[in-house]
């Protein structure tokens, strides 16, 4: 039978029957099908669906349309918010507020890490700023990001060209500062804002914006030691007859940051000897042995036993004769301090929190030495993580 032939007889047919039957045919002829008798004796047994049927088809069909249509490319939609979780390092600055003094200069270093509930900021030194936070995403308002800034017009970055423009509004609107995440197409750009109540035009506005880029691998494993002497008076007037050997001994207070705002520990130094102290609940204790070595390294707070008390972890060296490293940890519910079952000789040890809740711990070397209680300290080769199992805690690693 002739092609022309079948068509002719086709369109004699009902309507509904006819364009059904023409579209397949048209189908599967483009796409080079054999067996043509096969197929034209199939189309002369076709009968008429039921009118119920063809309009079920044609409403369904008119579903799919609309529901391509409503969202037309996958490449202009945001990400998901766990596809966000994840270390970032800065890569540029974007913008600077007029009134800031701050300019990050090529080589500038600074990681962000964002959690399902936490933003942690970590400078290059290794000292953390952990805020809480929730995923709020908005598509981003042009006129209302262009208020957002001091003064509108001056150095504000131009985001007319991106397509795909999303706004996450980090911290709660009553933290100060407060941070924003912007996704504009394939950049990130996180965005600080400062509160202003002396303003009484604008009371907040944006003091820098840095875009950000995502880390292939974890952050560098850095952390540093600082002396101060906040609070020193009151730790000598309970450590009272403490002599350590050296006339020219003087305490300063090296508890970090986030350990001072993350927990009741406090924690001092002595600047030759290396002695190092917990002062908990009024109460002072010895961390670890220091003759010959460095004292207490690196400190990390974490609630391995899961108690809802966490413990106070940290590395410390001692030894002349032979330098050796421990990793040890106080125990806020026994009031004690335990040392973990490993020693590293001939160098020294780093604790680093992985912001899941995990610690891990690293050999490391020690540089910019001003005395032991002004450090910088860098991992340098993965040795374990600690973690809680069988009821103790202890290293995951066999030693």
């Amino acid at each position: 039978m002739r092609l022309e032939t079948l068509f002719l007889i086709v369109l004699n047919m009902s309507t509904t029957a006819s364009i059904a039957i023409v579209a397949v045919l048209l189908i599967r002829l483009a796409f080079g099908e054999t067996g043509v008798r096969e197929r034209v004796n199939n189309v002369l047994r076709f009968k008429e669906p039921k009118r119920w049927i063809a309009a079920f088809s044609a409403v369904a069909c008119i579903i799919a349309i609309a529901a391509c249509a409503a969202n037309p490319t996958v490449n202009e939609m945001p990400k998901e918010t766990g596809e966000l979780y994840g270390s970032y390092g800065f890569e540029k600055q974007v913008y600077m507020n007029p009134l800031s003094s701050f300019i990050a200069t090529e080589g500038y270093e600074e990681y962000y890490t964002l959690t399902e509930n936490a933003l942690i900021l970590t400078d290059e030194a290794g000292n953390q700023q952990k805020m809480e936070i929730v995923y709020e995403r908005i598509t981003v308002d042009e006129h209302e990001y262009k208020n957002s800034f001091l003064v509108e017009g001056t150095g504000v970055p131009d985001i007319s060209s991106y397509k795909g423009r999303y706004q996450y509004a980090l911290t709660d609107p009553s933290v100060s500062p407060a941070y924003r995440l912007y996704l504009l197409d394939g950049e990130i750009w996180l965005a600080k804002v400062h509160k202003d109540a002396a303003n009484v035009q604008k009371n907040e506005y944006f003091w820098n914006i840095f875009k950000i880029k995502k880390l292939d691998g974890e952050l560098p494993v850095k952390s540093a030691l600082v002396g101060a002497q906040e609070e020193v008076d009151a730790f000598l007037a309970l450590q009272k007859d403490f002599e350590s050997g050296y006339d020219t001994d003087t305490c300063y207070n090296i508890t970090p940051e986030y350990v001072r705002e993350n927990s009741d520990y406090m924690i001092f130094k002595y600047n030759t000897s290396s002695a190092s102290f917990l002062l908990y609940e009024g109460k002072v204790y010895s961390l670890g042995e220091w003759f010959g070595g460095f004292g207490v390294t690196s400190m990390a707070l974490a609630d391995l036993d899961s108690d809802g008390r966490s413990e106070l972890y940290f590395t410390y060296s001692w030894g002349s004769g032979l330098h050796r490293s421990h990793a040890a940890y106080f125990n806020p519910a026994a009031k004690q301090i335990v040392t973990l079952d490993y020693t590293h000789t001939g160098g020294d040890m780093l604790l680093t929190d992985n912001h899941d809740g995990s610690l891990s711990l690293f050999t490391a070397a020690i540089s910019n030495l001003d005395c032991f209680v002004n450090f910088d300290i860098e991992g340098t080769e993965f040795i374990s993580d600690i973690v809680f199992a069988n009821g103790q805690i202890s290293l995951n690693a066999d030693l």
